[in-house]
């Protein structure tokens, strides 16, 4: 990227949050939380959960859930903008801990004996029905239902541990990011921010020795980051079987999939059949590069070269013009309504950067809450820009089922469908870049972005879950003990997938730099299906242009009332069938894999 280039065009202060959107001051959020705090502490006491008063006492409990969110997300926003703030991040953790704490004392209330059988007619009689998932989905988790007492000392005691876990791997990258510098041929380079312009070194000296010490900075510490890893998973381990789970991925699988661990495992596998997909794209990639340059030999630290084109960054005006001209087939109302959220004036936006800002890219929103897009920083850059039209799609998705009136509760559901939904406006925002381009090297560009952000999300994801699921089945076996046997493990599954990696041993602790494994442990398989939802979705769109629209918009306007995979009978008339969804993904990837080898063999 041009050095000081600034997307804003000098203009940044026209994009700033408005927090008034939730509260007009800090002295009204503080004490309308104080407020409310004392309002569910008398809910959880008053033990009334007779079925005449259960649904005045469920309407309760929404309105908890959105007024604590509400708060969640502002002490939330200010301790982005900035992580010294130990007040706000305080305070996010407490009123989380209390939604938490509420959501335990509903769930025991729903599980028991006389209020767990209801039958269709009494959930009509009582007018429950708005609740029935809710009743449905509590029933059915009722093994992993403890009591609240205990639900509040688990906060207590995992989260205090679990933060400083990830505290301690955020200091420690922080500082290796800070100080430690080297020198290639003269120069120094921190390998927090350098090693994008090393691996675009048209010198192939610098990209080897930069690349491996970068790798070799993190690695030096390795002891440390493996110690963290291996505590985080018997935290999270022993997390689960409080809930009455064998195990930390089977508790995550069942909350964020819905489905069960042995299925994850079975398509973990699955993709470990089509690992020679990405090692073809991968080899037809170094082909190019040598045709290129010249070189011999390719490794990795080769493979993000610039060829013969390099887009420049965009301002964000012009972001956004591509961002809603890509977004198109979703529809006018899915359009005006991603128009208004990157409209500045809103104040919807956070993306400005800034000194001390969380690292964190993310939607936020729920039901009667406004919504957010908020970006560490916006670059301008391309991959700047594919997150911003996946995390404001989550945004747009929240905003969605807020004007639909859900049950708000139920605006939570798989995380994969989430995920899904983002993952599409990617691959239409990569469409668009490519169909406007006028050259064969800038479609090529983009076919090429297309195809790593698809093994992205497809390959690198069933690498990252494949090694998470083993780290997790080895601490709990005894077998991972220390950083050579992650080192290990990796390198197992590396050796399936990546066509380099026997060849570079300095790659051996490159887990290191994998960070949702430490912030949000286990959630990179969600990305996994998420994909291959996407594909499905990629595919009916390109299928039925007409129609796809008003079936997808009425998918993310109804919430989650029913499982994922219902849903997505109901509305898009697919189930999840994982072989011919993995079998659909992998014939997008060669397709996109075959147009891209023939924009290289075009003619200049």
């Amino acid at each position: 990227m041009a050095q000081n280039f600034d997307p804003f065009e000098g203009k940044s202060s026209q994009y700033q949050l408005d927090l008034s959107r939730y509260f007009t001051t800090p002295k009204e959020e503080s004490d309308t939380l104080n407020v409310l705090l004392d309002s569910v502490k008398k809910f959880e006491n008053n033990t009334a959960w007779d079925l005449p008063v259960l649904a005045e006492r469920l309407d309760q409990y929404e309105h908890f859930s959105v007024e604590l969110t509400r708060h969640m997300l502002y002490e939330r926003l200010l301790y982005y903008d900035n992580k010294n703030d130990t007040t706000a991040r305080k305070r996010m953790n407490y009123d989380n801990s209390v939604a938490s704490e509420l959501r335990a004392t509903v769930n025991q209330a729903l599980a028991q004996k006389e209020l767990s059988t209801l039958s269709e007619v009494e959930i009509n009689q009582f007018h429950l029905d708005k609740f029935s998932y809710l009743i449905l989905t509590i029933q059915k988790n009722a093994s992993h239902t403890i009591p609240v007492t205990s639900t509040k000392i688990i906060n207590e005691l995992s989260g205090s541990v679990l933060d400083r876990l990830d505290d301690r791997y955020d200091a420690l990258m922080d500082d290796i990011n800070k100080n430690l510098v080297f020198d290639s041929i003269g120069k120094k380079f921190n390998p927090g921010t350098g090693i994008t312009t090393i691996r675009h070194s048209k010198n192939a000296y610098i990209r080897e020795t930069g690349v491996k010490a970068f790798l070799n900075a993190y690695a030096q510490h390795e002891e440390v980051f493996a110690a963290t890893l291996i505590d985080i998973a018997n935290e999270e381990n022993a997390l689960a079987r409080l809930y009455n789970y064998p195990d930390a991925p089977a508790r995550m699988y069942d909350k964020r999939l819905q489905v069960s661990e042995d299925n994850v495992k079975e398509m973990l596998n699955e993709l470990d059949q089509h690992a020679d997909v990405l090692k073809t794209y991968q080899q037809a990639q170094a082909e190019q590069i040598k045709h290129v340059t010249g070189l011999q030999q390719i490794h990795s630290w080769d493979m993000d070269l610039p060829l013969n084109y390099t887009p420049r960054p965009q301002t964000f005006v012009s972001a956004r013009k591509s961002i809603l001209q890509a977004l198109r087939p979703l529809g006018k109302d899915y359009v005006n309504h991603f128009a208004d959220l990157l409209d500045p004036t809103q104040g919807k936006l956070d993306i400005t950067g800034g000194k001390s800002r969380v690292t964190d890219f993310t939607g936020l929103g729920y039901p009667g809450v406004p919504i957010t897009l908020y970006m560490k920083s916006f670059s301008g850059e391309a991959g700047s820009s594919l997150i911003l039209i996946h995390e404001g799609g989550h945004s747009i998705h929240r905003l969605l089922m807020s004007e639909n009136h859900i049950v708000p509760t139920n605006s939570s559901g798989p995380n994969f469908l989430f995920e899904s939904f983002a993952i599409l406006n990617e691959f239409l925002l990569l469409d668009e870049l490519t169909n406007s381009s006028r050259s064969s090297d800038s479609k090529a560009f983009y076919t090429k972005t297309f195809i790593d952000d698809l093994a992205d999300q497809l390959f690198t994801c069933a690498e990252e879950g494949s090694f998470e699921q083993g780290i997790y089945d080895g601490v709990s076996a005894g077998k991972i003990k220390n950083q050579k046997d992650i080192d290990s493990l990796y390198a197992g599954i590396m050796n399936k997938y990546d066509l380099f990696f026997k060849d570079e041993p300095e790659r051996h602790a490159e887990w290191i730099n994998k960070r949702l494994i430490y912030d949000d442990p286990i959630y990179n398989v969600n990305y996994l299906y998420a994909s291959l939802v996407a594909c499905k979705l990629y595919e009916l769109l390109h299928k039925d242009p007409e129609n796809f629209a008003i079936h997808y918009n009425a998918l993310l306007r109804n919430g989650f009332n029913a499982s994922a995979d219902d849903l997505l009978q109901k509305f898009m008339n697919f189930r999840i069938d994982e072989t011919q969804m993995v079998e659909g993904a992998i014939g997008l990837m060669s397709k996109k894999t075959t147009e891209l080898k023939l924009l290289y063999n075009q003619p200049k």
